[in-house]
Order: C-alpha cells, then structure tokens, then sequence
C-alpha cells in the first residue's frame, strides 16, 4: 500500500476496520505471521522452513533472536526469526523491506558464520557442527543480472564441488518472482511462498491468493494467520511507524545522493580533468549517501526508537548509533 495516501497514524490504522491485510513485507509483520502461539502460525512457519531448506522437519523450535556475545565489542547481531530444527540443523529468516545500501551478501555470510559460532561449543568434535541456514527475503532487486528470484548459496570450488554442507544462504528476491504467477501447480514450494509474501496483502490480487493458497495447507495456514494479526491493531501502528521510518530513510538518502553528485560535481570540475571529474562525483556519492544515513539514525535515535531497531534500518552498527 502507498502510505502516502495516509495523513495520519489513525487515518492509517483505520484500515484495520475494513478488513485491510498487514503487509507481510514488513518485519514487524513478517515476524508477526511466523511467530504467534496458534496452529495457523506454526503451520505457516513449518511449510516456510520445508520449502526453505528442502527437507523434511518434523518439529522445530523458536530461539532467541540475539545472538550472544563473545567478547567485548564484537558486533551484536539479532535476527527476524531463529530456529533449531528437530535433528540440530539451524534457521535463521530476515526480511529486507527496502535497500539500504549496504551489502546484503557479506551480511549473510556473517550471520550464518555467527549461527555456526553460537551453537558449536567449546570442546566439541567438528562432526558436531550443525548445518546451518541463513534466509533472507528481499523487497527489492539483488543481483539484477540474475533472473532467478530464489539463490542458493554454499561452500563451493569453481568447478562445483561442495566443500561441506554446513552453510547456507538462501536469497529470495520477490520482485522477480511475478514471472512464476502462471505457473503455480509447476512452481517449488519457495517459489509459491515468494508469490504469497508479495502479494498476500493486495486486494486486488485477492483471486490469484485464493487459488495460490488452495494447493498447499502451509499456505492456506498462512493466509489465516495473515488475516488473524490483521486484526491487532499495534501491529497497525507499528507497521505504520516502519513504513513511516522507511519513507524517511529514502527521502534522506535521494536528497544526499544529490547533494553528493553535487558536490562531487565541483571537485570534479576543480580538479579540470575527465578523470578527477568520474572521482569526484562517485565520493561525494558516498559522502552524501553516509550523511544521509547518519542525519535519518539521529533523527530516529530523538524520537526513543530502540537501537535494535535503528540499526536494522539504517545498517549502522549499536555502537555507531550510541556515539552519535
């Protein structure tokens, strides 16, 4: 939904009374849809975590979503959604509302290597190292090169051979996946989940969920526990907050984007080479992108929002955000 449309929190949460859906592209509602005591949610859960891995689970477990500290100033992470399956393996799913600029694949890369850290302990034999899975949802275009929607990452040579199954990253890119619509009943489990999570929410495309969620029961779970949280209304307002902060954070990074062209612009032109000049525009680039982001976190950091939170969306660590 365009929450330009919405002058107001209470204009905006009044959708709730029209039967409107939560928008499962957000996290606090991503979260929300996975994580309720209900059968409908664990269900949903279930089926997302099969089509994710490509297994069998027989029962699965919620963890914590921060990952423990080592040592003193070792970066905090926190996850969306964290499991332990039933034979060991480990889960951990994030939703990506927007691009901030930073990269996605050595964040991954560092998550999964945190999951394997926090559940090998001390003394263990390396046999003992769970296979580990780190997914992410992405509202927006990756690897634009790439036409696949769904990318399965491992420890591989160039020629193919699997260095250990241990870990995993999964990117699943939504804005690709349009292209699958029309072939449902053909479609991979992850395939028809990436169809739900980008259009579960739009009422105009109410008939293709309908028959989307008919052929499997994960699903058709999930679309119950969509319309039951739709009806919380502190998810209304948190989900208008996100959305809000969201809007803030483009807002402020297009403005400095082109004050960063700007900028690069003169000390291109002072530099009076074609050279100086490509230079110069790609650091005022970055430059302006950067302040930008501070300028967005401080302003968030004013209004109470927690650091978790903040550095989610901005891609700034706690301990940046605290000496600002």
């Amino acid at each position: 939904m365009d929450i330009g449309k919405f002058k107001t929190e209470e204009e905006y949460v009044s959708q709730m009374r029209t039967g409107a859906l939560l928008n499962p592209r957000i996290d606090s509602t991503f979260k929300a849809l996975f994580t309720q005591p209900t059968k409908e949610s664990r269900a949903a859960l279930h089926s997302f975590l099969e089509a994710a891995t490509e297994e069998k689970i027989k029962s699965f477990e919620l963890t914590a979503n921060d990952a423990p500290v080592s040592y003193n100033g070792q970066r905090n992470v926190s996850y969306d959604i964290a499991c332990v399956l039933d034979d060991g393996r480990i889960a951990e799913i994030e939703m990506q509302a927007f691009d901030q600029q930073y990269d996605y694949g050595k964040r991954a890369e560092y998550h999964v290597a945190r999951l394997e850290t926090t559940y090998l302990e001390k003394g263990d034999d390396w046999q003992s190292a769970p296979v580990v899975f780190q997914i992410t949802v992405l509202n927006f275009h990756y690897t634009p090169k790439n036409k696949n929607a769904i990318n399965r990452y491992a420890m591989r040579t160039k020629d193919g051979l699997e260095l250990s199954n241990t870990l995993n990253v999964v990117f699943i890119e939504l804005p690709k996946i349009s292209k699958r619509e029309k072939t449902i009943d053909t479609n991979s489990k992850l395939e028809n989940w990436a169809l739900f999570l980008k259009d579960a929410d739009n009422p105009k495309k109410q008939e293709f969920i309908q028959n989307l969620t008919s052929k499997e029961d994960g699903l058709m779970q999930a679309k119950k526990s969509l319309s039951n949280i739709s009806k919380n209304k502190e998810l209304w307002i948190a989900q208008w907050k996100q959305e809000s902060f969201e809007r803030d954070i483009r807002s402020g990074l297009n403005a400095a984007m082109q004050q960063g062209i700007a900028q690069g612009l003169q000390q291109g032109l002072q530099q009076g080479i074609a050279q100086g000049l490509q230079q110069g525009i790609a650091q005022g680039m970055t430059q302006g992108i950067q302040q930008g982001i501070t300028q967005v976190a401080k302003n968030m950091l004013s209004t109470g929002i927690p650091l978790e939170q903040i550095s989610k969306l901005t891609g700034l660590s706690e301990t940046e955000l605290q000496s600002l």
